[in-house]
């Protein structure tokens, strides 16, 4: 798990290095979360961040 976080984080460096930012970084569950669950939190997160969603479940 370490490994995993480390690169998001050296990602994030990269981008920032290049003067980019990200959009936007919520997490939208963990491996406990089931994936309809997950599946609402994207939407709800998308949404939230101005994006159009068609065939909501």
């Amino acid at each position: 798990m370490k490994i995993i976080i480390q690169s998001i984080r050296d990602f994030f460096k990269s981008k920032e290095k290049k003067g980019l930012k990200p959009l936007f970084f919520e997490s939208i569950g963990d491996q406990n979360t089931s994936r309809d669950e997950r599946l609402k939190n994207l939407i709800n997160i998308l949404e939230k961040n101005g994006f159009k969603i068609k065939n909501k479940k």
